[in-house]
């Protein structure tokens, strides 16, 4: 007996039953339909963060306090927890390094912007030097311009604020009506001079100038040490030439830092470590609600199963007559199996069809990106496949066991 023949064989016989058939397939339907997605809205994950992470700039490093990488590559955030030891004194000598370009310390200030009553809670506000808006490739300004190195030399009370600060400090103005206007940080008057906001994506992950996102406002570096003497420099940001290799230009940095230090505190971050600490999170996440996602299948299979071992019983005389005309062991065992992974794999095309169709409706309806791609529906297939097979098979095997003479006596 062919291949053909066989499945021709289960279709008729799954066309026959067509409310039970479905009734059997709704559990791989479910489990295919839960693994594709999970699958693909993990991989949607990664796509979406990788965009914000390229939205760097290649040639961009990034310098964090912390040996937050071991030996394996494994992320150890706790290591940034504690006082950071990135001095200025580090980056001066930092950009001596060939092919380093400019470098620039980020410093959190613990104030609240406030105009008169109003303050904008929440609100990270940031001391940097003036190149660093060279970087902020996911911000554009919006109104006015960013404070300028004269001004950071000189320790001028100068602000930049970002959408969400804006809009609560001054909700009745537009971005361009808010230039001039002054904002208290702590006893200190600060004047505005340009306002920011993160630039439109579809990623979850962009600010996209929503208001639930943390508001953000910048000053000069040297006007946060005037506000702040003991302002810790939590992160630093390092551009290389484009024409550098990123990998050397970063093990460079680390090891004139571990040379200042005399230990090994500090981490420098490329865009590829970034992304590759993150697909490995995200991959073993993925892989968790993948496997749990895995149970309707395993629930489809024994409903598959139960449905076969019901058909062996009701086609007993028909196996015994096919016996007698010559049918062999392994002709009842292919034809009973071939239904088995045709019911599963019917199950799980209509539910690659349905992962596909709620991951177009998700995308409209939201930021989340759900990527059906190849490969989850290859893994939805062998999926299907492998259920089909093994639990199918105990049935097919039942049924091929038969004895023709006691199977045509079977009333």
């Amino acid at each position: 007996m062919n291949v053909w023949h066989s499945v021709r064989t289960a279709l008729i016989s799954i066309w026959t039953k067509k409310t039970r058939s479905f009734l059997t397939m709704l559990g791989i339907i479910i489990g295919v339909a839960q693994i594709i997605a999970l699958i693909g809205l993990g991989n949607g994950i990664k796509k979406d963060i990788a965009t914000e992470i390229s939205q760097l700039g290649s040639n961009i490093l990034i310098i964090l306090p912390g040996k937050l990488q071991n030996s394996q590559g494994d992320l150890n955030p706790a290591a940034s927890v504690g006082t950071s030891t990135i001095t200025e004194a580090d980056l001066l000598a930092i950009k001596q390094i060939p092919d380093v370009i400019d470098n620039t310390p980020l410093g959190l200030i613990p104030v609240v912007p406030t105009v008169g009553t109003v303050q904008a809670q929440g609100t990270m506000v940031i001391g940097a030097e003036s190149s660093f808006f060279e970087y902020m490739n996911s911000y554009k300004l919006v109104s006015g311009r960013f404070f300028t190195t004269a001004e950071s030399g000189q320790k001028s009370k100068v602000i930049v604020l970002g959408k969400e600060s804006r809009t609560v400090l001054f909700p009745d103005l537009d971005a361009a009506a808010v230039i001039g206007k002054a904002v208290m940080l702590g006893k200190s008057e600060f004047t505005v001079v340009g306002t920011i906001e993160a630039v439109e994506t579809s990623s979850l992950f962009s600010g996209g100038g929503s208001s639930g996102s943390v508001g953000m406002a910048m000053i000069p570096f040297t006007t946060a040490k005037e506000l702040n003497p003991n302002v810790q420099i939590f992160r630093a940001a390092v551009k290389a030439t484009d024409t550098a290799d990123i990998k050397v230009v970063s093990k460079a940095i680390q090891a004139k830092l571990d040379e200042l230090h005399g230990t090994n505190d500090t981490t420098v971050f490329t865009q590829d470590d970034i992304l590759k600490i993150v697909d490995k999170i995200l991959s073993l996440i993925t892989t968790a609600i993948g496997a749990l996602g895995a149970i309707p299948l395993l629930v489809g299979g024994i409903g598959i199963m139960n449905i076969m071992l019901v058909a062996v019983t009701e086609r007993t005389r028909e196996i015994g007559l096919r016996k007698a005309l010559g049918a062999t062991f392994w002709h009842i065992l292919v034809q009973f199996l071939t239904e088995s992974v045709v019911l599963s794999l019917f199950g799980g095309a209509v539910g690659v069809a349905i992962a596909k169709i709620a991951s177009i409706i998700v995308k409209q309806k939201s930021d989340l990106t759900i990527l059906v791609d190849w490969q989850a529906i290859l893994i939805a297939t062998l999926f299907s496949l492998g259920v089909g097979v093994i639990f199918g098979l105990a049935p097919a095997i039942r049924a091929a066991k038969k004895d023709p003479i006691d199977a045509l006596r079977y009333e």
